[in-house]
């Protein structure tokens, strides 16, 4: 099922889709390599590209990891998150381009819109 949401005007769709991702990355259940540690790198570059700190080196980076993910996980988180970011990436390519030449518009540091719980792993478990 797909959903489409409405950002409002002056909202800044990278910074969202960097809270989304955060989020998806931490409730990974961990069994794999792909939520292990591919999404927590997807997570953390799509951050970097809202805050303006990633150059055309890390935009590379961040399509490549995206190449990776799908049909590699023990289910299909991975692949969700990575057609999210993948399509957030193809949406806003325009904002992309003045995030990685020009530094973050204002709006990456406003009040995040989309109602996105705070990402918090879960506990890690000792083996028993």
């Amino acid at each position: 099922m797909r959903r489409w949401v409405a950002l409002p005007e002056g909202t800044c769709g990278l910074a969202e889709t960097a809270a989304v991702l955060e989020y998806l990355a931490a409730q990974s259940a961990r069994q794999c390599g792909p939520c292990r540690f591919g999404l927590p790198a997807v997570a953390e570059d799509f951050a970097a590209l809202a805050r303006g700190a990633a150059d055309v080196r890390r935009i590379d980076r961040l399509h490549h990891r995206l190449g990776l993910l799908p049909g590699r996980g023990a289910c299909s988180h991975p692949d969700g998150a990575a057609r999210l970011a993948a399509s957030a990436l193809r949406v806003f390519a325009d904002d992309v381009h003045r995030h990685v030449h020009t530094g973050p518009c204002r709006a990456a540091y406003a009040p995040l819109v989309l109602p996105v719980p705070a990402a918090r792993p879960p506990e890690e478990e000792e083996w028993r």
